[in-house]
């Protein structure tokens, strides 16, 4: 074409050009971005909607590939997985089909499953729901001090065997009412790991096996109210280790010293003083919490074991 100034109607324009591209592509197997958008320039096509075209084009071969690849998994399988593979294709191409450049998020209804040749493939039963559980532990001993929580409201018994009770804080007031230090005890509950430094039980049950008055866990009334900050106060504490505090995993969270007062700190703590906590450990700590009749907790911001500062921090993240 010599006459660079004829005109070529709009009807026909884009299969001129698709043709163009096509006989191009005979000559070249691939082009650079700078190539195509330089093409596009010429038939004053904008950059971002070329940009916006192989955007979706390489979407689009993704989807392909996996296409093909979920193919090939239901030919290679059988039974079951087949029929997973097939159902997981198919959700897949309803969400692909639906997708639109803008990333909005699509609601997709997807029909009940009516799958040919049934006596191919039996899907069991679902299984009847869970009972609750009713399995438990009776222990037995006699309570040491009560436990608390950083509030200062019991929330448990330790006994003088090492084992560690844990009791709802909101029927703390129904405890202490029952039973006091030195009182024999009887506990059902559900017993956690038990290591070297001691065992937690949830209590479901505690008895006082010498009036026979029995505590009953139940769920809470009320909804949970947000600590009273004017209840925290700086404290500090120096004594020497009587009872490590363990979780329900086995985890140290905390250490019961010489006077009576109970440290805690994040179990992460704890894995550190795994190979140094002993019994006769020379504990410091400072942080916050409450003093009352029932005894003094804080929440550790500072400590040392045996004179050596513990890290508070938590581990740092890294990267792989």
């Amino acid at each position: 074409m010599n006459n660079s100034k004829v005109r070529i109607p709009q009807e026909i324009a884009p299969d001129v050009f698709a043709l163009a591209a096509q006989l191009y592509a005979q000559e070249n197997q691939d082009y650079s971005l700078e190539e195509i958008m330089q093409a596009g320039a010429e038939v004053q096509i904008p950059p971002d909607v070329i940009q916006q075209a192989i955007q979706q084009i390489q979407a689009k071969q993704i989807r392909e590939r996996d296409r093909q690849r979920r193919l090939k998994l239901i030919l290679t399988s059988g039974g079951i997985g087949a029929a997973i593979a097939l159902f997981g294709f198919w959700t897949y191409n309803t969400f692909a089909s639906n997708a639109t450049p803008s990333g909005r998020s699509l609601e997709v209804n997807l029909p009940s499953a009516n799958l040919p040749n049934a006596n191919r493939l039996e899907i069991p039963p679902a299984p009847p729901p869970a009972l609750p559980p009713t399995a438990g532990t009776t222990f037995t001993g006699e309570v040491k001090q009560y436990l608390l929580n950083p509030e200062g409201k019991v929330d448990g018994l330790l006994l003088n065997n090492g084992l560690q009770v844990k009791f709802p804080p909101q029927m703390g007031d129904s405890l202490v009412g029952m039973i006091t230090p030195d009182t024999k005890v009887s506990i059902f509950g559900d017993s956690g790991f038990s290591t070297r430094f001691g065992q937690e039980v949830r209590a479901k049950k505690i008895t006082n096996s010498q009036t026979g008055q029995t505590l009953v866990e139940q769920p809470p009334t009320t909804a949970p109210q947000p600590p009273n900050l004017s209840n925290y106060s700086t404290l500090s504490a120096e004594g020497t280790a009587q009872n490590w505090l363990v979780g329900h995993r086995g985890e140290i969270n905390g250490v019961i010293i010489s006077n009576g007062t109970i440290v805690k700190f994040p179990p992460h703590v704890g894995e550190q003083l795994a190979s140094m906590a002993n019994i006769g450990n020379t504990i410091q700590a400072k942080g916050f919490g409450t003093r009352n009749r029932y005894g003094q907790i804080l929440e550790a911001t500072a400590l040392s074991v045996n004179g050596q500062s513990v890290s508070l921090q938590p581990k740092a993240i890294t990267s792989p």
